[in-house]
């Protein structure tokens, strides 16, 4: 799962970024004199700095080649917009250190030792190294010529050069330190491919993410940093987005199109990560190391709290044309353009979702963009940009049976509220949840099984003072406790003071619990 407040971070470095392709025939096309490619080669050749002499050094040792140079201008042309998110503890006298958890034994130990090194007064510093600048040419070269080598491959050989370009050739996933393994891991696992005599991206898929299995699992290492691929590998232990950036690295290396995709979600807290093999113009769905491509998006469907209501695939290119010009100036990683929406291609159906905004609430700001918000940990989350037209917002491609409500950014710097929370169901059909403080129900809540001997609160969603409220029970159990002053038609949430993850919101109907 996702830490939010990383995702939080990389919202407010890709800010920083937004300050500072197509299917070809031939491969000289996109070398050839257009003024759009020039200009943003340029660009990317002055953000180089000091880096720029290195990287012309790829084009001048691909002139003789145009379907590898289209390749090292794809690359290079994109890497502006690509970093690692280094992160690494300090001492008090400024020195730089990174524990190894290959050298640990287990999550435990490897936790006691970062919580000494918090005693001790370390700090945990992020740094973000941009690629443009960074990255030199004996990198790049080799990194093209191994993609190249794997893209005769049976099973790659029919991928078209725009999706080499955007699936096989990139080096990273997301934010992850750039790794050196690709020829190791290319020599390691195409092996296994031949001996399979697979014909196909899918097919290969299978093959390898079978292998994956025993070599790497989800769990938590203890090491509180951004996980890079060469730790991953090595230990064999991550949580999804460490996963995902491993096997997504082991796919491309092996010449299988791959790439990530995420969810934040709406009936659990925090979020996901998985990844996309790409065959015959379609994508599959498939956990690294984990569910195959075949049973991935069925188990999303067929499990409640598993189904997202929105899907975001990442792109290595960046496409602005999703960028709104009258942007409020919200930061928030859904205005990337490194990702795009791809609920559509999951099998549970989506809705347009129009709500009104509340009459206390309909003062504009300065953008029509609205924000769709889910409960997930302890606060209102964006999951979606939508746009308002008069006092109607509009939400496009939403999976249902969901608790909702919508904000919106007068000032560019955090969210407002500006409707109830709202239940929204398969059709798109909404009902809010607007308290009845006049008409009161008694309802009888069990306490959590693990957390009996803690302090359980009912609380429920104030419209008017925009948060939630703590109720009086009447009678309490060892198991139980019971309200009589719950409003009716209220959003509620019972927590105990710890703060733990899934403690959900829910609603009263028919006299049960509607969780979400």
């Amino acid at each position: 799962m996702h830490n939010l407040r990383n995702k939080v971070n990389r919202g407010l470095l890709m800010k920083n970024l937004f300050t500072k392709g197509i299917n070809i025939l031939l491969a000289v096309f996109l070398i050839a004199c257009n003024t759009q490619h020039d200009k943003k080669m340029e660009q990317a050749l002055e953000n180089a700095q000091e880096n720029r002499q290195e990287l012309e050094k790829v084009f001048s040792h691909y002139e003789k080649d145009s379907t590898k140079l289209a390749a090292a201008r794809f690359l290079i042309e994109n890497m502006s917009y690509h970093f690692t998110q280094e992160q690494y503890y300090t001492s008090s006298e400024k020195e730089r250190y990174r524990p190894d958890v290959v050298n640990f034994d287990g999550f435990q130990s490897v936790k006691s030792h970062c919580d000494s090194l918090t005693r001790r007064g370390y700090k945990i510093k992020t740094h973000n190294k941009y690629d443009i600048s960074t990255l030199d040419s004996h990198f790049l070269i080799d990194n093209i010529e191994l993609a190249f080598t794997v893209w005769q491959k049976p099973w790659a050989k029919n991928v078209s050069f725009n999706d080499f370009c955007k699936y096989i050739l990139p080096y990273r996933a997301q934010c992850e330190e750039v790794s050196h393994l690709r020829r190791e891991i290319m020599e390691r696992f195409v092996p296994i491919l031949d001996s399979a005599k697979v014909k196909t991206p899918l097919e290969a898929c299978f093959v390898l993410n079978e292998h994956l299995k025993g070599i790497m699992k989800y769990g938590q290492t203890g090491l509180p940093l951004y996980p890079t691929i060469d730790e991953t590998y090595r230990s064999g232990i991550s949580q999804c987005e460490g996963l995902c950036n491993l096997g997504t690295f082991i796919m491309r290396a092996c010449g299988i199109p791959v790439t990530v995709e995420q969810t934040t979600w709406t009936k659990m807290d925090l979020g996901h990560s998985w990844c996309v093999v790409l065959d015959n113009r379609k994508f599959y769905s498939f956990g690294p190391g984990e569910d195959q491509p075949d049973t991935h998006a069925r188990s999303f469907s067929e499990v409640r709290h598993r189904r997202p209501a929105k899907v975001y695939r990442s792109r290595f290119d960046p496409d602005f044309s999703i960028m709104d010009k009258k942007d409020d100036g919200y930061v928030t990683t859904l205005k990337s353009p490194l990702i795009y929406d791809v609920t559509n291609e999951y099998l549970d159906k989506t809705t347009l979702i129009k709500v009104s905004v509340d009459k206390n609430n309909r003062k504009k700001g300065k953008s029509n963009q609205v924000y769709l918000c889910t409960y997930n940990y302890y606060e209102w989350c964006p999951i979606a940009i939508g746009h308002r037209k008069d006092t109607v917002c509009y939400f496009e491609n939403v999976v249902g049976d969901n608790i909702f409500m919508v904000a919106d950014s007068p000032d560019g710097n955090k969210l407002r509220n500006i409707t109830a929370p709202f239940y929204t169901d398969k059709d798109g059909n909404i009902r809010k949840f607007i308290p009845q403080k006049e008409h009161k129900q008694t309802f009888t809540l069990n306490k959590r099984k693990k957390k009996l001997n803690q302090e359980h609160t009912l609380h429920f969603w104030d419209t008017e003072k925009e948060r939630f409220i703590p109720l009086e029970y009447a009678s309490s159990t060892d198991t139980t406790q019971t309200y009589d002053q719950i409003p009716a038609s209220a959003l509620l949430w019972f927590t105990i003071s710890e703060r733990i993850v899934n403690q959900r919101i829910f609603f009263i109907e028919n006299d049960s619990i509607k969780s979400y």
